[in-house]
This record gives structure tokens, C-alpha cells and sequence, in this order.
């Protein structure tokens, strides 16, 4: 997982799927079934190509965007001598914050969009604030007090930007205006929720505690500041724009009340109980579980949106459980017609991916492509932590956690296209 992608996740914006993988060969005793011992070789030889999920949003932030972000990180880090500071936990702990936002300004040719990389660059720019602010806190120049005022002061100003929003876009192209909005107002909302005072505390030395409040404080500036940004980079672009927030709360509306029901905890016994067939620690247990758990959480996600007034940022987490509903029914079938058991070679689990890659291959060409491109990142992510398990430790990876993963992919990438012309059609009317 790149820099980035881990503080995408860290900051809670949008649902991804991600499996846990054991990394220990074989089964568990309790299974019942022989041991399989899979070829490394042939393991190791499982990772391939995977087809690159484009940006969804039209308007991607422009470069002097970019570039502000990374000169936000240097300003911040410009002249922290912490030799100074003759207390060691306090200095390593500056140090190795100070070390992780240095490392997000060196060149990385990761293949992500504009929009990807300033997202990147988000909890960067608030280590480089933790170290600036810890500095402060040591030299009695920033307290607590201070802190709380700037904190007040950002929250105000993201919460305003929600307030005043209007979804505007092209008169011509609802989608490509839905797809923009959903990014910026996810940012926006993740500003707000950021700055808002917390009672969390990790640190109890007064000189760290002031710091992490300060770098919370400028996570979540970060985020409202780059979406305040790119609202008015894309406002611009536009000659004739036409008002869509009543349509899209429309939208939302439809396909929350489409999946409202998935929104509670999964009962395995009940979602597995007309499969005649035992799947205790198959492929088939854990892809059915996968599939189940995110249904859920995207369910779940799409319903809370809705009830706190987020109209446009429910509709992506909405699809995302509608896809998985059609990838439980199918792995259901395919469960019970006595499809993933224990793969005895090698050979299922790379048809497997093969699979998975095609299916998100026909994906990324299923229309409209920006609702397709959103839901691309559910089916790619499996694809690539399974590549990453086997290419790193052949050895141990384990076969039946690598197809299950590789099953995951391909389920949601068949079960995606009709999802996405769907909302297409939804976002038409």
C-alpha cells in the first residue's frame, strides 16, 4: 500500500475492501482437510499486470496545487533544529515525524492522479505541523490554548464551505458533475470532521500534547483548504452551470433505500444456511465473508450519509453495496454448485486471477466510466494485496487466502457493470 493510499485510510474517506491475509501455508488443523503444500515457484509466479484504474474526476487539481502542498510541508519543517531539546523521547518522537513528512517530498512514480497524490500529501503536511508546533510547545511560544483557538478557527471555515455549497456543473453532463462534487465534498467533510474538538489524547508530556492538537488541527485544514481549492479550480470551467443538489439527493435517496436493509450486522448462519455443502475454512467461507462484511459496511456507510445530510457522498458507498448484494448471490450459486474448495495446485488460483483481471478490465469499459472508475478501486485493491503477498513471501503465502482473495476481485468485478449503468441512468433522468 502506497504513502498515500495509507493515509487516504487513515483519514476515513470513503470504504475500501481490503483482506487479511494469514501468510501461514496450509489450513488450520480444525479444518478437517489435508495440508496442501503449493509450488513456490509457481506462487511466486502469480503476479502479473493489473489494468490502472484512471482518475474519476474530471478536473484533476493543477500542479501550483501540488506544489503548495509539498512548500506547506517545507515551510513547516524549515529550520526545526531539534538538538535543542534535551529531553530524548521528546526529540526521537519530532524526529521520526519529521522523517515521515520529508519522505512524502521525494519523487515517487506510483502511476496515481493529481487528486490522489494532494490526498497523499494531506497527513504529511500535518506530521511537518507536528514537529513545527512541538518545537513551538518547547520553546513556550504555542499552547494548548492557542492551539484550540486556530482549531475553532479552521472548523468555522470548513463547516462554512459545506454550508455555502452548491453542486453545480455542466448543464450537458450530470455524472462527470456528480463524480467531481462527491470528491470535494468527501474532502470537505472530512475537513470538518478533523477539526472538530476532540477528547482523544496520546500523549501525556505537555510538549507532545500540544503537538498532536496542532497536527490534528492541520489535518483537517489540509483537507477543507485542498477542497475550498479544487471546488473553485473546477467552478471555473464552467460556462454554463446548471444547480444538481436537488437531483442527486434524489439519486441518494433511491439507492440508500435500495440497500437500507444490509445496513445491520450479517448473520452467517442464516446467509449460508441453503448451502448444502460444509465451508468451514474453504476459499468459498472467506469470499462469502468478505463479500458479506463489505455489503455491510458499504450499507451501513451509505445509510449514515443520508440521515447526516450527505446526499451526494452516500451514492458511491450505496453502489458499492448494491455490487456486493450481486457478488454474495453469485458466490452463494457458486458455493453451492461446489465451486472454491481447497484449490489442490496452483492452477485455480491463477485462472482465478486471470479472472478477476479481466473482469476489471470490462469494468473500467462499462459506461459511464467515471461511476465505473469509482467502484474499479474494490475489484483492483484485492487483485494487488494478493500480488503483493505472493511476490513478497512465495514461500508462505497461503494458497486458499490468495484464491479467496482473487475470488473476491473477480465476484465484484462481474457483479459491478449493471451497478454502474445503473447509477448511470439514475444520474440521466
Amino acid at each position: 500500500m502506497s504513502r498515500e493510499t495509507r493515509r487516504s485510510v487513515l483519514a476515513g474517506v470513503g470504504t475500501a475492501l481490503t483482506g487479511t491475509l494469514s501468510g501461514c501455508n496450509g489450513l488450520t488443523p480444525l479444518s478437517g482437510e489435508t495440508t496442501v503444500e503449493y509450488d513456490e515457484s509457481a506462487i511466486a509466479a502469480l503476479p502479473g499486470a493489473i489494468p490502472r484504474v484512471p482518475p474519476a474526476t474530471p478536473v484533476q487539481p493543477t500542479d501550483a496545487h501540488l506544489t503548495s502542498a509539498r512548500d506547506r510541508i517545507r515551510l513547516l519543517l524549515d529550520g526545526t533544529d531539534l538538538s535543542q531539546i534535551p529531553n530524548a523521547v521528546v526529540r526521537d518522537e519530532l524526529a521520526r515525524e519529521r522523517e515521515s513528512a520529508r519522505s512524502a517530498l521525494s519523487p515517487e512514480d506510483s502511476g496515481e492522479s493529481r487528486s490522489e497524490a494532494l490526498e497523499g500529501l494531506t497527513h504529511p503536511r500535518s506530521e511537518a505541523m507536528f514537529v513545527d508546533a512541538g518545537l513551538a510547545a518547547f520553546r513556550d511560544e504555542l499552547t494548548a490554548e492557542d492551539v484550540s483557538t486556530r482549531r475553532e478557527r479552521d472548523h468555522a471555515d470548513a463547516e462554512s464551505f459545506l454550508t455555502d455549497y452548491s453542486h453545480v456543473g455542466p448543464p450537458d453532463d450530470p455524472t462527470a458533475a456528480f463524480v467531481e462534487h462527491a470528491r470535494i465534498t468527501d474532502w470537505g467533510y472530512t475537513g470538518v470532521r478533523l477539526t472538530d474538538p476532540e477528547s482523544r489524547r496520546e500523549y501525556e508530556n505537555a510538549v507532545l500534547h500540544v503537538a498532536e492538537l496542532a497536527q490534528n488541527a492541520e489535518w483537517g485544514r489540509a483537507y477543507a483548504a485542498d477542497a475550498r481549492r479544487l471546488y473553485k479550480r473546477y467552478a471555473s470551467t464552467l460556462d454554463d452551470p446548471r444547480e444538481y443538489g436537488a437531483h442527486f439527493a434524489s439519486v441518494a435517496a433511491t439507492l440508500t433505500d435500495d440497500i437500507a436493509s444490509h445496513a445491520t450486522r450479517p448473520d452467517w448462519e442464516a446467509l449460508t444456511s441453503d448451502i448444502k455443502r460444509e465451508l468451514s475454512n474453504t476459499p468459498g467461507e472467506k469470499l462469502l465473508r468478505e463479500l458479506s462484511k463489505n455489503r455491510w459496511a458499504s450499507a451501513q456507510n451509505a445509510v449514515e450519509r443520508r440521515d447526516a445530510g450527505r446526499k451526494v457522498g452516500a451514492v458511491i458507498p450505496a453502489l458499492g453495496a448494491l455490487t456486493a448484494d450481486r457478488a454474495v448471490t453469485d458466490a452463494k450459486n457458486a458455493a453451492s454448485d461446489g465451486a472454491y474448495g481447497v484449490p489442490e495446485s496452483v492452477d485455480p488460483i491463477a485462472a482465478e486471477r486471470a479472472a478477476a483481471v479481466d473482469g476489471l478490465r470490462a469494468l473500467l469499459g462499462t459506461s459511464p466510466e467515471p461511476i465505473a472508475r469509482r467502484l474499479a478501486g474494490s475489484v483492483h485493491t484485492p487483485i494487488r494485496n494478493a500480488d503483493r503477498i505472493a511476490d513478497e513471501n512465495p514461500s508462505g503465502a497461503d494458497g486458499s487466502d490468495l484464491y479467496a482473495q482473487y475470488a473476491v476481485a473477480n465476484r465484484l468485478a462481474a457483479a459491478a457493470p449493471p451497478v454502474v449503468r445503473r447509477a448511470g441512468e439514475l444520474l440521466r433522468t
